[in-house]
């Protein structure tokens, strides 16, 4: 079936039927988005509307869709509870991600492989899932496989210079305003700068 950004026809009908119920309950604006390099889904509340927004990326597994959908809701469902007081991916978040996709297994119908990738994020709820990278082609890098100072174009067209690496992210300053930013390590590169 050719996947449109205008409904969830693509999706089993349970897979459908649990996520319309959700935007339904929690009143939630959800849109399917193009496909993104860097990032799988998005959660925002718009405080002078009121208003909560889900995005999840088109060109992503049935299972995926559903995952992130939910990792998303659990943003949403965080911000309902603690209004932004606690850590985006900190263990308040975690709880609540794993207990809508032990939720979740009780009202959809998963095949084993399915379940086993459910199971697997219960398990260990991530900000991101090592299952779910984004592949890169032959001559593409990703920012984490940049050396100090390299001077870079993302693929949103903005450019960088690598400062240094934190954690997950890296400290890099826009080449056009010169201000900082931490930039995901799993963003691809578009090109390097002489």
């Amino acid at each position: 079936m050719r996947r449109s950004p205008f409904n969830l026809n693509f999706l089993p009908e349970d897979f459908r039927n649990y996520i319309l119920t959700k935007v339904k309950e929690e009143g939630i604006f959800l849109k399917i988005s193009p496909p993104r390099k860097t990032k799988l889904g998005d959660y925002r509340y718009n405080p002078y509307s009121k208003t909560h927004a889900i995005s999840v990326n088109i060109d992503l597994s049935e299972i995926q869709f559903l995952i992130t959908f939910i990792h998303e809701l659990a943003h949403k469902k965080c911000y309902d509870l603690y209004q932004g007081r606690v850590s985006s991916h900190g263990k308040e978040w975690k709880s609540l991600f794993a207990g809508l996709l032990v939720e979740c297994k009780r009202e959809v119908e998963l095949t084993s492989e399915w379940l086993e990738q459910i199971n697997q994020v219960i398990i260990n709820p991530k900000a991101t899932s090592s299952d779910f990278e984004i592949e890169k082609g032959e001559d593409d890098f990703f920012v984490n496989e940049l050396a100090s100072e390299t001077k870079f174009k993302l693929h949103s067209g903005r450019s960088f210079e690598l400062i240094q690496k934190r954690r997950t992210r890296y400290l890099c300053k826009d080449l056009r305003n010169g201000k900082l930013y931490a930039v995901s390590g799993k963003a691809l590169v578009k090109e390097i700068i002489d």
